[in-house]
């Protein structure tokens, strides 16, 4: 029977990997521990670069990231997603704790920690009362802008590391123009031994992805740089690493500076469970396990929460998860969570017997790794099928991108999440309506703009409209039943008010319903009945006193059942 049909325990339900766990089975081994030794491979450049992007030392990516995989792999739902440090997030958090800490680099870290612990504290804060619907503020061309700004940004931000210029510009357009002002400064043996790192990882993410092309293309800038000495010829290289792992504590900050970091914490909270969520579902789409549970928004926030606190008190930086380092090893077949067990024991080995060979990876390395993340992620595809479907989304995309890259990306955050709610807003407020009729051949009523052959019925209005009646679109509800009524040829005795995709009404709505009542008394429309609404609807309308019989509202179960009282009183 599969898992997901099966009652499950309050263990189960808090535990979900630990219980997938318990339940191990031999065949699946060769298949996780492979993949659970890609992603460490993947993770040891990619931590030492995001967690550069994010302002931190290189060895804070690995800090980050042993605690969180180890916690995902038991309180997370997805089986697959491999969470740690992410660039978005990273370059997030650094935009908004740079302003706080005010150019201090020990104040900086500490906050960074802290910020990871104020993330952790809404996320876990969110799973407690269930908010894991707030995934749903970011629409899908805003996620496209929103991504593709992030990746504009890790672009512009990596020109100095890249090319050896002093960049002193913080925005996408000022870096850009600096390197153009300054291209006589560009330091060619960093920009080779860059290039050559991208070179590699791109190639073999295009023609050998099952290999993890990150860890290979530092490692082979490394061997090239330490074999012809490049480092005398100014190549940076990543320098000593402290040695051991870190020891847990709490960052050294103020309960002020930990309500000044509430905006930037919510602006990563947001962004990190929105990728965590549409990365972790759209794997568990494509793998189509039937022993897997479903993923679980709530439970995904918790898993959210606790990965962040573990990465604050260990000194790290908020953390989320990475769509490569979640496909690769489910091409791969892995089918547990022990892939991350697998991938933290990984970095710890790197960490503590690997420390001597990472002080020696030459920074531009990293900067490709970056480089190769961010136009991974650029979306051009996904602003062409925004623009073939709809140029308001397109249009909105577009706007999302430019609040990234113009000033900054918890601006993006802001105006992505905006966006997002001025966009339902407005599809709420001016929904679909129709005039319905009845053709031959089909079981319903249909509207009479998309199929010219429906019949109306003389003396009848069959009206519908397609959105919850609130405040924002009440006076249109109104506006347009008096003006469909106008349209119409003849005099209408009944209205029927096809209720089926009014899901709810508020107050506002209640009134102006009450007045539109009063309307078609006034133009003697005998009956007004409403059809297909639902008992929640109908609960509202009846302590409202609008429907019958102490008000002069009908209710039909059908629109059929409207018609044919219609006509049987017509008849009589």
């Amino acid at each position: 029977m599969p898992a997901t049909s099966a009652p499950r325990s309050l263990g189960a339900r808090l535990l979900p990997g630990l219980a997938v766990l318990r339940a191990y089975r031999r065949p699946w081994l060769r298949t996780d521990v492979f993949g659970g030794l890609t992603v460490g491979a993947m993770l040891i450049p990619q931590s030492m670069a995001y967690a550069e992007l994010a302002g931190m030392p290189p060895v804070t990516g690995f800090y980050a990231v042993i605690g969180a995989l180890v916690i995902y792999a038991l309180v997370g739902t997805s089986r697959h997603l491999g969470v740690g440090p992410e660039p978005g997030t990273a370059i997030l958090a650094a935009t908004g704790v740079g302003a706080i800490a005010a150019g201090d680099p020990g104040r900086y870290l500490a906050l960074m920690a802290a910020l990871a612990l104020v993330v952790a504290a809404i996320c876990i804060a969110a799973a407690v009362v269930r908010l894991g619907f707030v995934s749903s503020l970011l629409s899908k061309p805003v996620l496209v802008g929103y991504i593709t700004g992030v990746g504009l940004t890790l672009l512009s931000s990596q020109i100095a590391g890249f090319t050896g210029v002093d960049i002193e510009g913080d925005t996408f357009f000022p870096r850009f123009a600096e390197l153009l002002g300054e291209l006589g400064d560009i330091h060619w043996p960093t920009l080779v031994v860059g290039a050559a790192a991208l070179g590699v990882i791109v190639g073999l993410r295009r023609w050998a992805p099952q290999l993890p092309g990150a860890l290979i293309g530092v490692v082979g800038a490394g061997v090239v740089v330490a074999l012809l000495d490049l480092d005398a010829d100014g190549i940076a290289l990543i320098g000593a690493i402290p040695a051991g792992l870190p020891t847990p504590a709490v960052p050294d900050v103020s309960w002020s500076d930990m309500a000044a970091l509430l905006p930037v914490a919510a602006g990563v909270a947001l962004v990190g469970f929105t990728d965590n969520l549409l990365t972790a579902r759209s794997i568990a789409a494509r793998r189509r396990d039937p022993e897997a549970a479903p993923i679980d928004a709530n439970q995904e926030l918790l898993a959210l929460g606790l990965t962040n606190l573990s990465a604050g008190l260990s000194q790290g930086f908020p953390v989320s998860s990475s769509a490569s380092r979640t496909a690769v090893p489910a091409s791969l077949g892995s089918t547990t969570q022990l892939v991350s067990l697998i991938a933290a024991a990984s970095v710890v080995v790197s960490l503590t017997a690997g420390r001597s060979l990472l002080e020696h990876i030459p920074r531009p390395a990293l900067a490709a790794v970056i480089i190769a993340a961010a136009l991974a992620i650029i979306d051009a595809p996904g602003f062409r099928d925004l623009w073939r479907v709809s140029r308001t989304d397109a249009a909105i995309a577009v706007a999302t991108t430019l609040g990234v890259i113009v000033f900054d990306v918890l601006v993006g955050v802001v105006v992505a999440v905006v966006l997002s709610v001025l966009a339902a807003l407005s599809h709420m407020a001016r929904p679909h309506d129709a005039v319905l009729g009845d053709l031959a051949g089909l079981d319903g009523w249909v509207d009479v703009d998309a199929y010219p052959d429906a019949m109306t019925e003389p003396g009848l209005l069959v009206y519908r409209f397609d959105a919850p009646l609130f405040f924002m679109n009440a006076g249109r509800f109104r506006a347009r039943v008096e003006q469909v009524l106008e349209d119409n040829v003849g005099r209408e005795e009944w209205l029927v008010l096809d209720f089926e995709g009014v899901g709810s009404l508020d107050t506002t709505a209640v009134d102006s319903l009450r007045e539109l009542l009063e309307d078609m008394e006034e133009a003697d429309v005998a009956v007004v009945a409403v059809a297909r609404a639902i008992d929640p609807v109908l609960g509202v309308l009846d302590r409202a006193g609008l429907l019958v019989p102490t008000g002069p509202l009908v209710s039909f179960p059908t629109i059929n059942a409207a018609v044919r009282a219609y006509r049987d009183r017509a008849g009589s």
